[in-house]
């Protein structure tokens, strides 16, 4: 027993006179992880500050294997950066992203992803705060990368070209009125990068329904945020951008839509009849 813990003793204090870089070359770094990485060298890299250089001198740096292979579809590709790890497909790479930010989510620590998305919701309602009621995008500056911004963009023109929009109540009371009128019309209209709810193109007829909330409805809204002012500068240019492309313009308020359907085909009516 006291030979036992005088080796376990002196085992201790040989461990302990090492350095922490001879530490870490016997005891925590494998063969395999000091091995050059020029598939043709098998000599033993240094380390700097701690972490394994990827070859053992500057000549097998430049003699490096530049063949890849693609994790995603496995074919070998041609690249000096060790660190791309798919083809030039842009496939590929959105799979790999794809699959890492998923793995990442997976293994986040609990406590650390709780504090990531608390992070993002503070910023979110900051902005909220600031600006009243602002869109729901706004306030997230630099958690959003510009690849994902275009791709948010890209999508909602889709939606504008497949018109997969999800109507509001009011909308959907509109629509029925123009059938009900059989009038020939288009539901959500691009024109100048502004979205229209409806169009009657034998009659250059644009619809607007606004929602008494959003729109800030003087009726109920007499004093209106600062947010609602925006609102009206847009519905103003938006008016300014139909006419100027020689269409006409009529809003429909969406308590008028709601309580007063009659009054609303008429107007309709008065401008099918011209």
């Amino acid at each position: 027993m006291h030979n036992k813990q005088g080796r376990f003793t002196s085992h201790l204090i040989h461990v302990h006179s090492l350095s922490l870089h001879d530490y870490l070359l016997r005891h925590y770094y494998t063969v395999e992880d000091l091995t050059c990485q020029n598939s043709f060298c098998t000599n033993l890299v240094k380390l700097r500050r701690g972490v394994p250089n990827l070859f053992c001198s500057t000549s097998c740096h430049k003699k490096r294997d530049r063949r890849r292979r693609c994790e995603v579809c496995k074919t070998e590709f041609m690249k000096d950066d060790l660190r791309v790890r798919t083809c030039s497909s842009s496939k590929c790479e959105s799979e790999l992203r794809s699959h890492s930010i998923s793995t990442w989510h997976l293994e986040m620590p609990e406590e650390r992803k709780r504090k990531h998305f608390l992070i993002i919701g503070q910023k979110a309602a900051q902005t909220r705060k600031n600006n009243y009621r602002p869109p729901w995008n706004k306030g997230k500056t630099g958690i959003y990368t510009e690849e994902t911004i275009q791709k948010i963009r890209q999508a909602t023109l889709r939606q504008f070209e497949t018109q997969s929009f999800r109507k509001t109540r009011i909308e959907v009371v509109m629509e029925e009125v123009l059938n009900r009128l059989n009038v020939n019309y288009k539901y959500s209209f691009r024109l100048e990068n502004r979205q229209y709810d409806f169009l009657l193109p034998d009659y250059k007829l644009l619809i607007e329904c606004d929602g008494d909330y959003w729109h800030c409805n003087p009726k109920f809204y007499p004093q209106p945020k600062r947010w609602q002012l925006e609102r009206r500068k847009i519905d103003k240019l938006k008016n300014e951008i139909a006419e100027r492309n020689g269409y006409k313009i009529v809003r429909f308020w969406e308590d008028s839509i709601l309580h007063s359907l009659s009054e609303v085909e008429n107007v309709l009516a008065s401008y099918l009849s011209h």
